[in-house]
């Protein structure tokens, strides 16, 4: 699974689905407000993306990757435990997708929706299935701390992107 963004604790104690949906509708105001231009851009040094710097096109596209294979898991292991998932490589799913060439309000659509999937598919899990096991990557871990990390993953880019101050609760 490589990096990780979320400390272990009790998954089955948080409310996951509402912690989501808090954190995609904090940072709509600042995302909504980028220009399809700026949404495009890197910085002064790096104006267009590279294979080493992404746009806020592809953070989010890469984003929207993330709750199309998250999504996938969580069903998966909410239905049994033992599953066993590959990662995915980001490079390679943000260029073949050319997000950085992609409408600005359109990626932004697309990754609502599916975290509003993901967070109605959470807050409708069985909690009991919050403690089952599988394996990302090589990486064992539970159905709780998979969510919880793909929360703790959003929020990371967020506050870079969108600016959102650290208090906001996720």
């Amino acid at each position: 699974m490589g990096v990780t963004y979320a400390q272990a604790s009790d998954a089955a104690t948080l409310e996951l689905g509402e912690r989501l949906e808090r954190l995609v509708w904090a940072a709509m105001p600042g995302l909504e407000a980028m220009s399809d231009d700026d949404a495009g851009y890197i910085d002064a040094a790096t104006p267009t993306p590279t294979p080493t710097k992404w746009s806020a096109k592809q953070v989010i596209g890469h984003l929207t990757d993330s709750a199309i294979n998250n999504l996938s898991r969580v069903v998966r292991m909410a239905l049994a435990s033992g599953q066993t998932f590959p990662g995915y490589e980001q490079d390679g799913w943000v260029a073949t997708q050319h997000y950085a060439q992609r409408d600005w309000p359109d990626i932004l659509d697309t990754w609502v929706v599916l975290n509003e999937q993901m967070a109605w598919t959470v807050k409708h899990l069985d909690k009991a299935a919050l403690a089952h096991t599988g394996d990302v990557e090589g990486d064992p871990l539970t159905l709780g701390y998979l969510i919880e990390d793909y929360v703790a993953h959003m929020a990371h880019h967020l506050r870079a992107l969108a600016g959102l101050p650290t208090w906001v609760a996720v």
